[in-house]
């Protein structure tokens, strides 16, 4: 399988209209598992007008989602002990309306691990976590409740290694160093997501695209692309949403509280 590491090519690839993700496939038979039916109704693993209209639908649900109440929810959590691991999937969830939000980080984490190849360790347990989270979501069209576990399978795994890199950066930084310059160094050097697959013109296999590869181009006035959440129409739906989860986790793991709380004390003349 070829892969690709320059960061200029990897981007050029990523926004080209003609470079496709290699679909879902669902085995050949009567009934398809409740993984493999997942996976084919997600955006992620769709090409063209379908994933559009997918892409769409999940926008409108993000575009409901206030960013200063995913801080204060991610905050408040990080101060009651709530796991890392198990943050910005309990807090997105709550977010998004499923039932019993602190149940599922477990469950997501099984699905997460099978999402990107549809290849699980223990294939009961994946489609039993798979119904489980889909009969968790407050939706009642069958399609918006795909979508919305797709959310939180996305947010799983990349979002904690985004927070236990930062705050292992934070360790060895100034104190004065922001949460915010913190989790950019993390984002543009140590990628949580490190590569991506696409169908490109005239090839046959997919080729990795490595999103923390070298930029070559590079300079002490232009410091290397920041490809984490990908490129082009295809890229990641809710980078704001996942910065600022992760940033009033970080926040409040290093101060006690999220930044924007601790500025508006510091501001108050009583």
């Amino acid at each position: 399988m070829i892969e690709i590491t320059e960061r200029a090519e990897v981007e050029r690839i990523l926004s080209d209209p003609a470079s496709r993700v290699p679909p879902a496939a669902i085995a050949a038979a009567p009934v398809p598992s409740p993984l493999a039916s997942f996976r084919a109704g997600v955006s992620r693993f769709v090409n063209g007008a379908e994933h559009d209209v997918r892409r769409t639908r999940l926008d409108a649900l993000l575009d409901g989602l206030d960013h200063a109440a995913l801080a204060a929810d991610a905050a408040a959590r990080t101060r009651a002990a709530t796991p890392i691991r198990d943050l910005p999937v309990a807090v997105l969830a709550h977010a998004l309306g499923f039932a019993r939000p602190d149940a599922l980080p477990a469950l997501v984490e099984v699905v997460a691990a099978a999402y990107p190849f549809g290849e699980a360790a223990d294939p009961d347990e994946a489609d039993a976590a798979v119904t489980a989270l889909l009969e968790a979501s407050a939706a009642l069209d069958a399609d918006e409740r795909v979508l919305r576990v797709q959310l939180l399978v996305q947010a799983h795994a990349a979002t904690v290694a985004l927070v236990e890199r930062a705050v292992a950066l934070a360790g060895s930084s100034d104190a004065m160093v922001s949460t915010r310059s913190l989790l950019e160094s993390v984002l543009r050097d140590d990628s949580p997501v490190p590569a991506t697959r696409r169908l490109v013109p005239g090839g046959g296999a997919p080729v990795v695209l490595r999103l923390d590869g070298p930029d070559r181009e590079a300079t002490a006035d232009r410091p290397a692309r920041i490809l984490a959440f990908g490129a082009g129409a295809r890229a990641c739906p809710a980078p704001h949403h996942a910065l600022a989860i992760a940033a009033a986790i970080v926040d409040t793991l290093r101060t006690g509280r999220p930044r924007d709380e601790e500025s508006s004390r510091d501001a108050d003349p009583r």
